[in-house]
């Protein structure tokens, strides 16, 4: 009878013991869940914002690399010729970022600036060019306004790049955006891109970009996740991929990158070490690009050297891949320190190709490769220390004068 008594009690006891582990793995279980909850949803920490972003001005005016007459040439042939239904967005954010939001222009099929970010910013502007089915472009969500990227041709075609397109033409950030629930402001753009922006995701060059006309100051800052990020940080997610990897073949890490240095330069943002890091990844692909320029001044997408790229086997195929490491190549070394360019007979030549490719270039061929010729239209642009279009309005005002 003792016996029995004894194995009952050992028995309440395992039970006991048992629910007693379940209770305490449950009670962890929660209390992991809601610290993880926690410190993934915390308030995050966000840099301080200026109302008007930076604006970084062209510093060269060389001639060789194209002259007035070619200049006024090639902005003439790349005005956004879209109409008035349905131009693709990723066109429209190209041209902007180009032109800029004063541009206007006789051909009554181009766009005017105005109109063109009234596209990007304003759903109502979306709706009249694309219809009422269309989805919209501006999503606002709990951490502010999003922008819809590669789901068709009303929507951007690059990771914050529509963001970055406002913020290079000089839009403040108490500028107001309609969405289809509400009136919103550019600083919601801003927040949404911070706050989900992941040093992983998959193109974040825009973003940095952003962040640096926006809020140029040295402060750590953090995502949503609690992700701690500063432009040390930033500039070295930048540099960490190999040279020629990423959308449109690196070049727009090279342009962001050089953009960190003029900023730096005023603003103190990098450390003294990240900045010569940055100087010599810069150098080191300057260094490739002067060792794989062909006799007639392009590159392709082999630039880089040591990348394992295929050359596109069709004649438009090649010509595409040429205008776009060309112009880009030309664009980032537009905005970079002198101590980081080729030699000048180098700049002249690529420049010089670019101005007889563009030349030749048929309109259908130009659509078909227009937001890759706004950056080559951009960078002769700026190696005559001018936007493109403060240069076409000197040109007229030289000409009305004369």
């Amino acid at each position: 009878m003792v016996k029995k008594s004894q194995k009952s009690n050992r028995q309440r006891r395992h039970v006991s013991f048992l629910v007693s582990q379940v209770v305490l793995l449950t009670t962890l279980l929660i209390s992991s869940g809601l610290a993880i909850n926690r410190h993934r949803y915390a308030s995050p920490r966000l840099p301080a914002f200026r109302n008007q972003p930076l604006e970084i001005r062209p510093i060269y005016d060389d001639p060789r690399i194209v002259t007035d007459d070619q200049l006024h040439l090639v902005l003439t042939k790349l005005e956004p010729i879209f109409g008035k239904s349905e131009p693709k967005i990723n066109h429209v954010d190209h041209a902007l970022r180009f032109w800029g939001a004063s541009a206007e222009f006789q051909n009554s099929q181009c766009l005017s600036g105005t109109q063109m970010r009234q596209l990007l910013i304003n759903d109502s502007a979306l709706i009249s060019a694309w219809g009422e089915k269309t989805p919209p472009l501006l999503v606002p969500t709990d951490t502010g306004v999003a922008v819809r990227v590669q789901e068709g041709l009303a929507t951007a075609s690059h990771f914050d790049h529509t963001l970055a397109t406002l913020a290079e033409i000089g839009t403040p950030l108490d500028y107001p955006i309609q969405t289809r629930k509400g009136i919103r402001s550019m600083e919601d753009m801003l927040r949404h891109a911070l706050l989900n922006f992941s040093v992983n995701q998959t193109e974040y060059e825009w973003t940095v970009l952003s962040l640096a006309l926006y809020s140029p100051n040295s402060a750590v800052w953090s995502t949503r996740e609690m992700q701690s990020v500063d432009f040390n940080v930033l500039a070295k997610r930048l540099m960490r991929q190999r040279m020629g990897q990423g959308v449109c073949e690196g070049n727009h890490r090279l342009y962001t990158l050089a953009i960190l240095l003029r900023v730096d330069d005023e603003h103190a943002i990098l450390s003294l070490q990240t900045r010569s890091e940055i100087l010599s990844h810069l150098t080191d692909a300057t260094r490739r690009l002067i060792a794989t320029q062909s006799a007639q001044g392009y590159w392709e997408a082999t630039w880089a050297g040591d990348e394992i790229a295929a050359t596109p086997s069709s004649p438009s195929g090649i010509q595409r891949g040429r205008v776009l490491a060309t112009g880009h190549a030309l664009e980032w070394w537009a905005m970079a320190p002198d101590s980081m360019h080729p030699p000048k007979e180098c700049l002249a030549r690529a420049g010089q190709w670019m101005v007889k490719e563009i030349e030749s270039m048929s309109p259908s061929a130009i659509r078909d490769q227009y937001t890759f010729l706004t950056h080559a239209g951009r960078a002769l642009s700026l190696w005559r220390g001018e936007l493109p279009n403060e240069f076409i309005k000197r040109r007229s005002a030289n000409r009305e004068t004369n």
